[in-house]
């Protein structure tokens, strides 16, 4: 038997993952978010727990009016269901405006404009 000679394969390997390297950070550079005050602002991670907590705190904050409602006034349980529903418009009404103000950053070209999308 011969010894198997595998420096080409090892080699090939090696260049197509540097290629593969140079790809990816390139990739990387061109999706990644410039935020110069380092506040987090325009991450999307950022922007949809925005989007969470603002919906969510509508909803809680009318759920807990209405229950307050029923208490004070007797008249359960048509306060809670007036809150949830108030506190579910608020919160819709939250997100509205939160999206319109990160559309409005878009159009200045202050906010990073990737659709998910790799090209």
């Amino acid at each position: 038997m011969s010894k198997r000679d595998d420096k080409p394969r090892i080699t090939e390997l090696s260049e197509d993952l540097e290629d593969f390297d140079k790809r990816l950070n390139a990739k990387i550079a061109k999706h990644r978010v410039e935020d110069p005050e380092g506040s987090g602002a325009n991450n999307p991670w950022s922007v949809s727990l925005r989007y969470g907590s603002g919906f969510a705190g509508g909803v809680l904050v009318g759920t807990g009016l209405g229950w307050l409602a029923d208490r004070s006034f007797g008249i359960a349980p048509w306060g809670l269901l007036a809150g949830l529903v108030l506190g579910f418009a608020a919160g819709l009404r939250n997100i509205m405006r939160e999206a319109a103000a990160y559309n409005a950053e878009l159009e200045a070209g202050t906010a990073p404009d990737d659709n998910g999308t790799d090209e």
